[in-house]
């Protein structure tokens, strides 16, 4: 009996080792990488994108695509965050797109059914509208003013407002602006109730006669001057429109006004803000809130702040940038205005204004480097340049179209562009006292209007252009750089015809969050 006992014990102990030997693995844990989906080609880094138009992309995952559970986000911004987009859920990717212009980031995520692991493949996509890449020519033709605009593939699409709206804007254009998502307005409901628009991008177009607003993606109207205001001015007399960081300004029979986007003047201009006997010159430097003007009869600059009702004078901090002075002592007054602008250095913030005026009693010429944005804090600010002497025969003190190269904040770091009403194209270097002569010359039965350098830091937007006209048409001309010297590379870049006489332009591209 015990013999039979041992033979069975025996029996079971080699058929259990044998059953051992001859397991090929059931119960060996892999590394979560080796069995995770591998994706191995058909996403780019980076994508460009127009509104309305189909997003496609493809991936190719290894083995079998079935196995896997797909999905597309996209993240405002530069960085992941918790609020996003689902643009899909399935491999390939046909997604017509309906974001807002901007910059995104692209995620994919393939997802193992089985154990639940996933590959991710994050890219850069860049949105825009239909007219977020182009020129905005603003023209005058037959008493009326329109906008023609040049599309990233260098078409003319003309008359565009007329075409969207089916009507154009009375008077000669003066100047036009565009902010990306600082316009809130209400929309009253059949049913009498009122939804309100917030934070949307908007373009505002002024001329002498008239200043109306459009929806800054597709450019329909949105509100005509009847209903631009808390309280429509007794006088219809507007000098131009600028945005800021925070919102809209306007200029109108001498006073400004601002856009709130909260209160009781959600989407229209509020109350003028008082003059104290001033006399405002159309042309002014904004940034952020604060807006800087200059009063013609005084012959000084003034400034507002947007929560401030009332001009900033007589607060003036003269100083370098590392010490600050007294308060009340004038940079200047008694000079005429020959220029005033905004330098653009990044892709949502302006750097310093540069003003150049000339003296009534010594008619001595001077430049000024200003920091705007220190209005809101109640003072204007030196930043150094401190009233320094042009010499009276430099052509840029006889220039009628300017533009600043942008690139840096820091103190004159810029070259001042400028014609003087005719066919030719100077600069003025301030940081060594010289200038450029004849840097650009077009055919002499031109006359050039406007000029610019178009700019961006991040987005590596650096084009010079040069608006003009001939024989009632407007011609466009863009030219590429000579390195990172001032000078450009000649012949033109491109060439661009249309119809009307052109008075200035605004460049859009994918990421403007503002023109100035």
């Amino acid at each position: 009996m015990k013999q039979i006992a041992k033979y069975i014990l025996a029996t079971l102990l080699t058929i259990y080792l044998t059953g051992c030997i001859k397991d090929t693995g059931n119960y060996e844990y892999k590394d979560p990488k080796e069995v995770a989906p591998v994706l191995v080609s058909g996403i780019e880094d980076n994508y460009s994108a127009i509104s309305l138009e189909n997003l496609v992309i493809d991936p190719k995952m290894e083995g079998d695509e079935t196995l896997y559970d797909y999905t597309w986000y996209a993240y405002p911004g530069l960085i992941v965050s918790s609020a996003c987009d689902t643009l899909g859920k399935t491999k390939k990717l046909d997604y017509p797109v309906t974001l807002m212009s901007g910059t995104y980031q692209l995620v994919f995520r393939a997802t193992n059914k089985v154990n639940k692991t996933s590959v991710y493949k994050k890219s850069v996509l860049t949105v825009s509208s239909i007219f977020g890449i182009g020129y905005f020519i603003n023209k005058y033709e037959n008493g009326r003013t329109d906008i023609d605009f040049v599309d990233r593939y260098g078409v003319v699409n003309k008359n565009i407002l007329k075409q969207i709206n089916g009507e154009d804007l009375p008077g000669k254009p003066i100047r036009s602006t565009y902010e990306v998502n600082r316009y809130s307005y209400n929309v009253t409901n059949p049913d009498g109730t009122v939804t309100r628009i917030a934070m949307k991008p908007a373009m505002m177009v002024c001329t002498d006669e008239d200043m109306r607003v459009y929806h800054g993606e597709n450019l329909k109207l949105l509100k005509k001057w009847d209903e631009a205001f808390l309280e429509k001015p007794a006088v219809k007399k507007p000098q131009g429109v600028w945005a800021t960081t925070g919102g809209f300004m306007l200029m109108n029979n001498n006073s400004v006004c601002y856009v709130n986007n909260n209160g009781s003047n959600v989407g229209e201009f509020g109350y003028p803000y008082p003059v104290n006997n001033m006399k405002l010159n159309s042309t002014a430097s904004v940034i952020s809130g604060s807006v800087m003007v200059y009063d013609d009869n005084a012959g000084e600059l003034a400034g507002y702040y947007v929560q401030t009702y009332a001009p900033i004078k007589n607060a003036v901090i003269k100083a370098s940038p590392l010490t600050l002075g007294p308060v009340g002592e004038a940079y200047f007054t008694n000079c005429d205005l020959i220029y005033m602008g905004t330098q653009v250095y990044y892709a949502t913030s302006a750097g310093r204004s540069y003003v150049i005026v000339k003296n009534r009693s010594t008619n001595v010429y001077s430049l000024w480097q200003i920091g705007t944005g220190n209005i809101q804090y109640g003072y204007i600010y030196d930043y150094g340049a401190g009233g320094m002497v042009i010499p009276s025969n430099f052509g840029v003190v006889n220039g009628k179209v300017f533009a600043l190269k942008g690139g840096a904040a820091t103190a004159l770091n810029t070259v001042i562009y400028y014609s003087s009403g005719d066919n030719k194209v100077h600069y003025y270097n301030p940081a060594n006292q010289t200038e450029r002569r004849d840097m650009i010359t077009l055919p002499a039965s031109e006359v050039i209007t406007h000029i610019e350098h178009c700019y961006d830091f991040y987005y590596k937007i650096n084009t010079f252009t040069v608006l003009s006209n001939k024989d009632g048409n407007w011609i466009l001309r863009t030219y590429d750089f000579e390195g990172a010297t001032p000078d450009v590379l000649l012949p033109e870049k491109s060439t661009h015809n249309g119809s009307g006489l052109a008075k200035n332009m605004i460049y859009r591209h994918a990421n403007t969050s503002i023109t100035y």
